[in-house]
């Protein structure tokens, strides 16, 4: 299993690569023409390639799929949605081996939104120019400080708990990204298409939520038959 899948827009990167550029020269030095592309490089990379969801995987014989789109209102792409089903059997499922991965380049985290399984280990690396820290609100479900550490440091944090745990950094307010950690591995996290598909299911009636991080989780019945695609659609608006 490879260790990236895309996630960003060059958009979002041009406005990000703007504001870290003339943070790093106030922490640090100008940066030279050389060091502006190495890291305009590490995050298109990036852009392309981080995984955004971390899960076992499973084959079921005679399973079915769910497939659907979601809409964000007033969001301009329905990306990082996350759909999931809340309960398949006993939920009881291996956690998986491989770490997720948040970096963090050119004051963005990367992946913004990252979905995995309960037991998950997540590596915080700081791959950018600048010193960062990584720290979770004291209200949440997950809370812990890693503190500021340098370029080319790896941290680690078990997220053990089902939940949605908002990552912040100390040091750069504008950084944000959330972990995402639900109960089995039957989860999709959504492109700019707003398209999911959820494989190898076992038949039956189950409840299947849609998570966005500024609007309001909707779930909605669905019937799985052996060897069939389910469609369901979400339209997801603002929280109340």
């Amino acid at each position: 299993m490879g260790n990236f899948i895309r996630f960003l827009t060059v958009s979002l990167f041009v406005s990000f690569f703007y504001v870290f550029s003339v943070t790093a020269q106030e922490e640090k030095t100008e940066l030279s023409e050389e060091e502006v592309k190495i890291a305009q490089q590490k995050l298109l990379d990036a852009v392309k390639n981080l995984k955004k969801e971390i899960k076992v995987e499973v084959n079921v014989e005679n399973g079915g799929t769910i497939t659907g789109a979601v809409q964000c209102k007033r969001v301009r792409h329905p990306e990082d949605v996350v759909v999931y089903i809340e309960k398949v059997g006993d939920n009881d499922y291996p956690v998986p081996e491989e770490h997720g991965i948040v970096d963090q380049l050119n004051l963005t985290f990367v992946p913004h939104v990252l979905a995995v399984q309960k037991g998950v280990t997540v590596d915080f690396p700081n791959s950018d120019l600048v010193r960062h820290n990584v720290f979770s609100p004291p209200d949440c479900c997950k809370q812990f400080n890693l503190g500021t550490y340098d370029v080319g440091v790896v941290k680690h944090v078990k997220f053990d708990e089902v939940c949605d745990v908002p990552l912040l950094c100390n040091v750069h307010a504008e950084m944000s990204s959330y972990v995402l950690i639900l109960n089995n591995p039957y989860f999709s996290v959504t492109g700019r298409d707003g398209v999911f598909k959820i494989d190898n299911v076992p038949p039956g009636n189950y409840k299947l939520a849609a998570w966005h991080e500024k609007l309001r989780t909707i779930v909605k019945d669905v019937t799985v038959e052996s060897g069939k695609a389910a469609n369901v659609d979400f339209s997801l608006k603002k929280r109340k």
